[in-house]
């Protein structure tokens, strides 16, 4: 499917997501915690689009709500607990069958040191992350100002609306990495064009 200007795929890819109710509440109150350079990203964001063209229930086979932010000046996990729970409390009283993830950018250098004993760049912003995560299509964030959704998708749109999974190769990504989102992505949707590592 292809569509004639970034505009066009914009406007088509916020007014599908606008159709996901749920995900619209979470987003609404997300903003409301004010939250520093925030995205609700990844998987909730295309599988959603995915769902719509295949006329599936526009939450079908999304796992999880990952909601982004970049503070520099608080790197404590119990932050991060404390917004999670904030989320997952929304979500659970709005009887939301999503799994909650929140995560500060800013110290995903520590997190991949303290769990996986791996060294990766520092993140400078909530985009930057976005930028190097492993497939194209995953690398989609949505926030709200002011009643307005803005799309960062640094690779664009068209990805998305073709299905296909191309990955994104820098130091910090792996082929094992990609092959697993790969293989995730196929139990749950069909006519995925992929591009091999």
């Amino acid at each position: 499917m292809q569509y004639k200007s970034i505009k066009e795929q914009n406007e088509i890819i916020i007014s599908i997501l606008k159709r996901n109710k749920e995900l619209m509440s979470i987003l609404t109150y997300v903003e409301k915690l004010k939250l520093p350079n925030f995205y609700i990203s990844a998987g909730s964001i295309f599988q959603t689009v995915w769902n719509y063209y295949d006329n599936k229930p526009l939450n079908y086979g999304i796992k999880d709500i990952d909601i982004i932010y970049f503070n520099k000046k608080d790197l404590s996990v119990d932050t991060d607990l404390m917004y999670y729970r904030k989320v997952k409390a929304f979500a659970d009283k709005q009887k939301y069958n999503y799994e909650i993830d929140v995560s500060n950018e800013a110290r995903m250098h520590i997190m991949h040191k303290e769990k996986y004993n791996n060294i990766i760049e520092p993140y400078i912003s909530s985009e930057d992350a976005i930028n190097k995560w492993i497939a194209t299509v995953h690398s989609i964030g949505i926030t709200k100002t002011n009643d307005e959704i803005k799309i960062y998708a640094p690779y664009g749109l068209s990805d998305i609306f073709s299905r296909t999974i191309r990955p994104i190769k820098h130091k910090d990504n792996s082929k094992e990495l990609y092959d697993k989102k790969v293989n995730s992505w196929k139990e749950r949707f069909d006519n995925l064009n992929i591009i091999e590592w």
